[in-house]
């Protein structure tokens, strides 16, 4: 970052895992293996990728500050802090916040932590405020404190009327929490399925890349709800996801990180075909791409550059800062190491998917998990909770994930034919009607 910190705000393992080998002699056998470490990631051959060329996902000119901005709140501070910026220039960092003192008290209680979290940032706002009326307008004969000066001098390079004032209101001094932890924890997360994501992108013809934007959307949080209803790995709005998804009152496929990867590629796909560019289509994921398509005619441009300087509507700090924080989540993962030391990622959860042809209920379900609730619901995040309750059963035409043990089990039941269906070819047959 080009401008360092110059305030600081003080206001006031994992247990082994059991996998199940299938045997050449048709048995079955469970072995203790070590936690896997994480390895940097190799995209390999992409030239019959969609759009896909050497400088594809490199740092566009004129976003260099933005990505150097969010790889530091990546890496650098902890969700028990944050700093104040100016959400136009967000290369001027005011300062820190820090509340990690209080981690005792959110223990305690989440409502009183948020609410003295929430006290120290209004406080810290107010400070630095103030600071910046005082710029724009001076009062006192006195020099400026040494402090002072090096806040003053962030605008150095701002070439703006009233620029101290600008600064001064609320839709430019801006707080971001800090994701570094976070980060670390979704790398960790993503050993469940990343290789898993890769493969379907690639069968999709699609960038290998563009599967980080999940370290963006979600963190790699596998139980991840938004406010505004976006569920999900890859925060699918219930409308965008009946579009490619299965969402119904026996499951949200929203919630599967497989289903919904497949979903996510076939959707930035329809995003690029519209936009013809990887930055812009990236960022219509988050923004919606017509919005987008409405917003490059009316700039008379492609260049993200030109986007993100552009602020009005419902075009703000999030869609504009999108794309440069997925190239940052990009940069930190390949060097995650150096960030954060030695990583162990999750076993991948691995398993073969059927489609139903009838309705079938959690008690039969268990049955090919062995009464294992939880192994079931790890396969099948997708389930609704009314299911497993025995309210309702998983209707006919959705899918389930059944690991080795599960798929072993199914098969000793004589009438397994009558009700599931493996769907490797039905895959197939979605992806060609998808292409066409």
């Amino acid at each position: 970052m080009r401008k360092g910190f110059i305030l600081v705000f003080a206001l006031v393992c994992l247990p082994g895992t059991i996998l199940a080998l299938r045997l050449p002699a048709n048995e079955t056998t469970t072995i203790e293996e070590e936690i896997p470490n994480w390895s940097a990631p190799f995209f390999g051959d992409q030239s019959g990728a969609l759009g896909y060329g050497e400088d594809a996902f490199s740092r566009p000119k004129g976003l260099e500050d933005r990505v150097e901005f969010w790889k530091e709140i990546y890496t650098k501070h902890s969700s028990y802090q944050g700093v104040l910026h100016d959400s136009r220039y967000v290369h001027l960092v005011y300062g820190v916040v820090d509340f990690s003192d209080l981690k005792d008290l959110e223990k305690e209680s989440r409502k009183k932590f948020l609410r003295e979290k929430d006290r120290r940032i209004d406080q810290a706002k107010n400070v630095i405020r103030e600071k910046l009326k005082s710029f724009q307008n001076p009062t006192s004969p006195e020099p400026l404190s040494p402090q002072d000066e090096k806040l003053k001098s962030l605008f150095d390079s701002v070439d703006e009327d009233n620029k101290y004032i600008e600064a001064s209101k609320d839709g430019r001094l801006r707080f971001q929490l800090g994701q570094s932890d976070v980060f670390a924890e979704g790398i960790r997360q993503s050993g469940q399925y990343i290789r898993q994501m890769e493969a379907i992108f690639r069968e999709e013809g699609m960038p290998v890349e563009l599967t980080r934007m999940v370290f963006v959307e979600s963190s790699f949080n596998l139980k991840a709800q938004s406010r505004v209803g976006a569920s999900g790995i890859w925060q699918f709005m219930p409308r965008t996801g009946r579009r490619y998804l299965r969402i119904d009152g026996s499951v949200d496929e929203r919630n599967h990180p497989l289903f919904a990867t497949r979903a996510a590629a076939r959707y930035l796909r329809q995003n690029y075909k519209m936009l013809e560019d990887w930055p812009l289509a990236v960022t219509g994921y988050n923004h919606g791409a017509y919005g987008i398509l409405r917003l490059s005619k009316k700039l008379q441009s492609k260049d993200i550059a030109d986007f993100v300087d552009f602020r009005k509507g419902s075009f703000g700090f999030a869609s504009a800062s999108f794309y440069a924080s997925f190239i940052a989540a990009l940069e930190v993962e390949k060097e995650a190491a150096k960030y954060y030391g030695p990583l162990k990622v999750e076993f991948p959860v691995l398993g073969e998917t059927y489609r139903l042809k009838r309705n079938l209920s959690a008690r039969k379900i268990l049955e090919f998990f062995e009464g294992d609730l939880e192994r079931a619901k790890k396969l099948n995040p997708h389930i609704r909770r009314a299911v497993w309750q025995n309210r309702i059963r998983v209707y006919r035409r959705n899918r389930i994930r059944l690991d080795i043990k599960a798929i072993e089990r199914m098969e000793e039941w004589k009438d397994h034919n009558l009700y599931l269906e493996k769907i490797s070819s039905y895959f197939q047959h979605e992806r060609r009607k998808a292409i066409a």
